[in-house]
């Protein structure tokens, strides 16, 4: 470091850091200077580059899952086909950053091995046997930031054609005059985001949370959208009927309610008969739901921002990336839903990537439940209970745990926990 400090100051004796393909994973480079370097390739993974300065550095191909970058400072980098999964990059500065899509020649085992690792997840953290690829051929690779959390940075002018921003948490994000053409926002929250001047041809913006007004804008109008169809009250009332009747009957009679990317926002569902209702990409935003019945039901990537859901049953519930921001769960089971059928088999509750930014959970059961890089900043879990959870890489800046019971729980990489006095 003390060379690349003399590079910088364009001092005699300094010398550039060459750390390209080197294994840099869990490094503690928080606050370090690391401009112009020459990293392709680097392995970063878990890094706390927290603060670091990367200005116009190298770190195409690099390995950045789930790396500390908040407040860093990466502006004209080139990050082509860099993967940035699981990041927390709040406040981060990508200005004019290169996050184009790159193509990758398979020379050596070096390169097939990064094309495995970024585009075929085995298991938990994308390791693992697989087919070889054969020598000579190509990959192409896009800039991946899936399940990144990206408040308040800023990407202006940044060139990010293709990439995958899938579940990423986006508010604030300023995205000014951006390349985003055939970029894909499947899941991600786009609340406050800056979208003036940014070129959005192609980019798939279908299931992504907006803000109504951003749906007017005209660098939206070349987006791929697809706006939540809308149910009468009427219609409603008759899918619910139908939907119980196909309970009661166990299926023989009526018809399970299939609502998915419906828009059933500002609804009165309070003690609604869900169970085992289908609803991925439902929008229920501010919805009534307090003591409904959504056991075993399908939320994934559904919008429930400040639905209230007071004493709601969601045990053995799909909420894979839903969005409970600001929503009230205080009570709610999310606990496992046990001893079903004649296996007796256990359904836990699945939230993986959920958000509960700002949701009062207070006094929730959330036993057992796979919450795996759930997002609780600023929530309220006074008194819930969380024995057993899968708490892996979840956020909990700013959330209250006021005799909330962790007993059995899994915390590895869990940020923002009290510390214990």
């Amino acid at each position: 470091m003390h060379l690349h400090e003399r590079f910088l100051s364009r001092k005699p004796g300094g010398r550039r850091a060459q750390l390209g393909y080197t294994d840099l994973s869990a490094c503690d480079l928080a606050g370090c200077d690391l401009s112009e370097a020459e990293l392709t390739a680097v392995r970063l993974r878990r890094a706390n580059l927290a603060a670091a300065t990367l200005r116009g550095a190298q770190l195409s191909l690099a390995d950045l899952r789930q790396a500390d970058l908040e407040g860093a400072d990466l502006t004209r980098a080139d990050l082509r086909g860099s993967c940035f999964r699981g990041a927390e990059m709040n406040r981060s500065v990508l200005a004019h950053t290169d996050l184009r899509e790159v193509t990758v020649v398979l020379h050596d085992a070096r390169q097939a091995q990064i094309v495995r690792s970024f585009r075929e997840p085995f298991g938990e953290d994308g390791e693992g046997e697989a087919t070889p690829l054969p020598q000579g051929s190509s990959c192409n690779l896009r800039a991946d930031f899936t399940d990144a959390v990206m408040r308040g940075s800023t990407l202006e002018g940044a060139d990010a054609r293709r990439a995958n921003f899938t579940g990423s948490i986006l508010e604030g994000v300023n995205f000014a005059g951006a390349r985003l053409s055939g970029a894909t926002f499947h899941s991600a929250v786009l609340t406050g985001a800056n979208l003036h001047g940014a070129d959005l041809e192609g980019a798939d913006v279908s299931d992504a949370i907006l803000d109504p007004e951003a749906l007017e804008l005209f660098e939206l109008q070349k987006a791929i959208t697809s706006p939540p169809s809308a149910k009468s009250e009427p219609d409603l009332a008759a899918a619910l009927k139908e939907h119980e009747l196909w309970l009661d009957s166990q299926g023989q009679k009526g018809k399970r309610a299939l609502l998915a990317r419906l828009d059933l926002s500002d609804r009165q569902l309070a003690r609604a008969r869900l169970v085992m209702a289908l609803l991925p990409g439902a929008r229920l935003h501010r919805t009534n739901l307090a003591r409904a019945l959504l056991t075993m039901a399908d939320l994934t990537s559904a919008d429930l921002r400040q639905a209230l859901l007071t004493e709601a049953d969601l045990r053995g519930a799909t909420l894979r990336r839903a969005c409970f921001n600001a929503a009230n769960l205080a009570g709610a089971k999310l606990g496992p839903l046990v001893d079903v059928g004649t296996h007796h088999i256990d359904f836990p509750t699945n939230g993986d990537r959920a958000r509960f930014a700002g949701a009062n959970l207070a006094g929730a059961n959330l036993r057992r439940a796979n919450l795996v890089g759930a997002d609780f900043s600023g929530a309220d879990l006074t008194g819930a209970q969380l024995q057993e959870a899968k708490l892996d890489a979840c956020t909990f800046t700013g959330a209250t745990l006021t005799n909330a019971n962790l007993d059995g729980a899994s915390l590895d990489r869990a940020k923002g926990l009290p510390r214990k006095r």
